[in-house]
């Protein structure tokens, strides 16, 4: 089964770290936002949630649009986008990837079976993803084979660390 990616869509679009055609929160802006990440989701074989806060609309449930490569989630008038992302969260098998900057949900979401990424992180990833398209180059073309650091008790990373390393290493 394919990894699942979960974004939380106002909060990358506003971060400014994705550049977007104008603003963030209109139609246009979550549309290039989704056909971005989508592209993104395809090259590397994961399953896209895209989560958008709909609080305060008229939709009293939460609505789903399907786009090419994914699915856009609306959260419903009485919620928001970071209640729907802990209701998803919690059915997630291990190797789901939540991306968001937001601290009080990054708070509640380690003791599941999800590594977080923050914005920032992902935004650089992205734009090395449509960087090496951009230049064709291959995959393991620029990887160097050789030690990052010394190994031993004293330089070893905590065991959650060693597991999201493990799970965002082929994101």
């Amino acid at each position: 089964m394919s990894r699942h990616l979960i974004v939380d869509g106002y909060n990358l679009a506003r971060s400014g770290t994705v550049l977007l055609p104008g603003d963030p929160a209109g139609p246009e802006g979550r549309g290039e936002l989704c056909s971005l990440l989508s592209a993104y989701a395809r090259k590397n074989g994961l399953r896209l949630t895209v989560v958008f806060d709909a609080r305060g609309a008229e939709a009293p449930q939460r609505t789903r649009q399907p786009f090419k490569g994914g699915t856009a989630v609306f959260s419903s008038r009485s919620e928001t986008a970071d209640d729907v992302i802990r209701d998803l969260s919690r059915s997630a098998t291990t190797g789901t990837i939540v991306v968001t900057s937001d601290r009080g949900l990054r708070g509640t979401l380690p003791t599941r079976d999800v590594a977080i990424l923050s914005c920032e992180e992902f935004a650089d990833r992205l734009s090395a993803c449509r960087q090496e398209e951009a230049e064709g180059t291959a995959d393991g073309e620029e990887r160097g084979g050789g030690r990052k650091g010394k190994k031993g008790e004293g330089h070893r990373k905590k065991k959650r660390d060693r597991e999201r390393d493990r799970v965002l290493r082929n994101l």
